[in-house]
């Protein structure tokens, strides 16, 4: 037998690190390629249009896959899933991935990051499947900035809608993402530190990086 036959035992192997020498204890997945925004700093929709190939149904992770990969992690120091994509809200019976999920032992949270255009629909099944709290990327309060940053969506009230109901149905805490870029949105950051100071709700303010190409 060679050297390279031999089988590590996995409590023999060393914790994956990062530079920092840092554990690994979160795990982000993806569950859908697909979104319902273009946001021009992430899914710029000259290169995401109507003949863009996305994945199908059948080339997608399933279910019982993306729980066999959370479980195989835990051993690694996996202890909190960020479900994320494109838009996770877009992929079918999602709740019932989210509950298979936060049965796992050794897993201590999951949560999920929306564009929130769909959360008012789910809010209320989300959290019946044990999701404890969500993550809404929203980068301004005003209309036109919202829909230029969004790729030409105009549905701001659905996202505020949605935040409501997340709150509603008990999702805490609830987090905010806003991207800030220079003469685009940063004229409206303070608008939305108004709107939430005091709700409970987090916001969080992230540096503008074009990962759309």
């Amino acid at each position: 037998m060679s050297p390279r036959d031999v089988i590590v035992p996995l409590q023999a192997r060393p914790m994956p690190r990062d530079t920092r020498g840092r554990g690994m204890h979160d795990l982000r997945i993806s569950v859908m390629d697909r979104c319902n925004f273009r946001c021009p700093y992430c899914m710029p929709r000259e290169t995401y249009h109507e003949r863009y190939r996305f994945l199908g149904s059948h080339e997608r992770l399933s279910f019982d896959e993306i729980v066999r990969l959370a479980r195989l992690f835990v051993p690694l120091g996996v202890r909190k899933l960020r479900l994320t994509g494109g838009e996770p809200l877009l992929r079918a019976n999602l709740p019932d991935l989210i509950g298979d999920l936060t049965d796992i032992a050794g897993i201590e949270d999951v949560a999920l990051t929306t564009n929130g255009v769909l959360l008012a629909r789910y809010a209320s099944e989300l959290k019946a499947a044990g999701l404890p709290r969500v993550t809404v990327s929203l980068d301004s309060l005003d209309p036109e900035v919202f829909a230029r940053m969004s790729g030409g969506f105009h549905g701001l009230e659905e996202v505020l809608a949605g935040i409501e109901h997340a709150r509603r149905a008990g999702l805490a805490p609830i987090k905010i993402n806003a991207v800030v870029q220079r003469q685009v949105n940063d004229h409206t950051v303070l608008d939305l530190v108004d709107r939430f100071r005091g709700s409970g709700v987090i916001v969080r303010f992230i540096e503008y990086m074009d990962v759309g190409n």
